[in-house]
């Protein structure tokens, strides 16, 4: 190994092998001669720990490589920042790769200024689109670090930056998701000296399977790593980060990751006053959109499990806290009855025996105390429940004319739910019969709400969602499920529906196609369709519609009154001609 190392390029790799080669020949081939290379394998299973060897073996005077458990990309960076010897470190991505001249004009930039980091542009490879685009870090050669802190693209990058290592040693990756959001953003806010080459020398290949698009329960590390921003970074510079983070919150919020919404609506009320006061953001047309935000009220993610005389199914709090691993989760068995106070009608269903009646009622004390959703034991919830959290409160049909109270959230004191509860003290059929909450929703919502009994989306008093039953009781493969429900097994891909549930949903299906074609046909200038050839099918009448259902549920006819089916493939031909 060169005694004389003048940038050190650390490379975490991690399950790589079809990208590793090209990176590092990219580094190989800098014209810098004064550089090292130290690969960390973040204990990956594939080829690419042996692609490592392979090169350090290859290449002993310039590779080193360090073999470690898998803990995550910046704990990988941090183990190969700590071994670097040069006067400049820097980072890239296993599957990227940079132009020759990278490190040798930015190095050059480094020693003329005397710079604690130097920053280059980006050029975005769309693997997909087969597209590329560059984007500029900075508009001016010569950079104005409070203009960049506020205004600067490319800014959350460790990859285009060459460091001054004796200035980075003070900082750190976490151990998560985004943790260049979290890191390197407020370290800028801390450089004394910053300089810029105005060109696209890393190459960023943007793939639809990448880490941060697969990590399901992980995506809200990005909030995290906001506020981890907004903690650490320099006063000095307070304004300028506040608008900074201000700037990509509302890109990740609106565009990027919608799903979060509301995870970075709640960041908002705790740095209220900072996004509010800030004049960059009040001069803003577009990033301004984001204060009436601050203000908006949203569900907590806090989880109501109620399971009275009974365990938990086994899958369920691990499948909750790796899809939902920031969530409060608040379990309340029959130990909870002693510490709240119980109408009669649930004392009375309670010594009868009827657990469910007590457990609904439990469901709606808590929920009207704390705010949250309501998931019971025979419920599964989806990462895209985290969408509903922006509703004041939700329900969901489970068919036609039924409520499902499997899922559903409110805000903390809530008066919908407070309707509710106090509809246990009230004499009446509901209560004298311990009928099911799914009834008494029912009731409340169709008499004080004008409730709809059709199975369809509606907005009610402009407050109440009620949603419709692919939303939170089935998923229904339309991309829209929340929640489901999860007390019957059925393979991978398939869906336990009722007949009444199967018959809706085919009417609905149709309904939404007839109307498509309606539209369609109705454009101007659109020609008249070309009559399709004979068939024995020809078009689809209400009554071969329902004769379809029908043989569906006939082909699947158990001792219950469930079926299986696989909603796509039950469906997919009644549309043929």
């Amino acid at each position: 190994m060169n005694n004389e190392v003048l940038v050190s390029v650390v490379i975490p790799v991690y399950e790589v092998e079809d990208y590793l080669a090209r990176a590092i020949d990219s580094v190989l081939a800098q014209t810098l001669s004064s550089i090292e290379i130290i690969l960390v394998d973040d204990g990956s299973t594939d080829d690419s720990a042996q692609i490592c060897d392979e090169y350090a073996a290859r290449y002993p005077d310039t590779i080193r490589v360090v073999h470690k458990q898998n803990e995550g990309l910046g704990l990988a960076r941090n183990t190969g920042a700590a071994l670097a010897r040069g006067k400049y470190l820097a980072f890239i991505d296993s599957d990227d790769t940079i132009d020759p001249t990278m490190y040798a004009s930015m190095a050059a930039a480094a020693e003329e200024n005397g710079c604690d980091v130097v920053m280059c542009d980006v050029m975005i490879h769309y693997v997909a689109e087969d597209k590329t685009t560059v984007v500029s870090s900075y508009p001016s050669q010569t950079v104005d670090l409070c203009d960049y802190i506020a205004n600067g693209n490319n800014i959350t990058y460790s990859v285009n930056k060459l460091f001054l290592r004796e200035w980075f040693s003070s900082f750190a990756y976490e151990k998560m998701l985004f943790e260049d959001i979290a890191l390197i953003p407020a370290a800028m806010t801390h450089c004394r000296t910053l300089g810029y080459v105005a060109e696209p020398f890393y190459h960023y290949y943007r793939r639809p399977n990448t880490l941060s698009t697969t990590v399901q329960g992980a995506l809200g590390d990005v909030v995290v790593a906001f506020k981890l921003f907004l903690e650490r970074c320099n006063p000095v510079f307070r304004e300028e980060a506040v608008y900074c983070a201000a700037r990509q919150i509302y890109w990740n919020m609106m565009q990027s990751r919608v799903l979060l919404k509301a995870d970075f609506i709640t960041l908002l009320h705790e740095y209220e006053a900072d996004f509010l006061k800030n004049s960059y953001i009040r001069q803003d047309k577009t990033i301004s959109r984001l204060l009436p935000f601050c203000s908006e009220p949203v569900i907590p993610e806090r989880f109501l499990c109620v399971h009275l005389f009974r365990p938990l199914p086994d899958d369920f709090l691990p499948a909750l806290t790796e899809t939902f691993p920031r969530a409060s989760v608040v379990q309340a068995d029959e130990r909870i009855l002693s510490a709240i106070p119980l109408p009669e009608s649930v004392q009375h269903a309670l010594d009868t025996g009827n657990v469910t009646f007590a457990e609904e009622y439990v469901s709606l004390y808590l929920l009207y105390r704390l705010g949250g959703i309501v998931l019971t034991p025979e419920t599964r919830a989806q990462l895209t429940l985290k969408t509903l959290r922006t509703l004041r409160v939700f329900f969901g049909f489970s068919s036609e004319d039924t409520l499902f109270t499997g899922c559903f959230g409110a805000l903390k004191g809530h008066y919908v739910i407070r309707m509710l509860l106090e509809s246990y003290n009230t004499p009446s059929i509901v209560n004298t019969a311990c009928l099911p909450l799914a009834n008494r929703l029912r009731d409340l919502l169709t008499v004080q709400f004008g409730l709809r009994l059709n199975g369809r989306k509606q907005l009610l008093h402009k407050e109440v969602s009620v949603l419709l039953p692919s939303v939170l009781a089935y998923d229904m493969q339309d991309g829209e499920n929340c929640a489901k429900r999860a007390d019957i097994k059925v393979p991978d891909g398939y869906e336990c529906v009722s007949r009444e549930v199967l018959a809706f949903w085919s009417a609905r299906i149709l309904e939404n196609w007839n109307l498509y074609k309606s539209m369609r046909d109705a454009r101007p200038g659109t020609p008249p369709p070309t009559p399709a050839p004979p068939s024995p099918r020809g078009g689809i009448s209400e009554a071969e519609l329902a004769a379809h259902i029908q043989q569906v549920m006939d082909n699947y006819e158990q001792s219950t009154s469930w079926r299986i089916t696989k909603p796509l493939r039950a469906l997919a031909n009644l549309f043929r001609k």
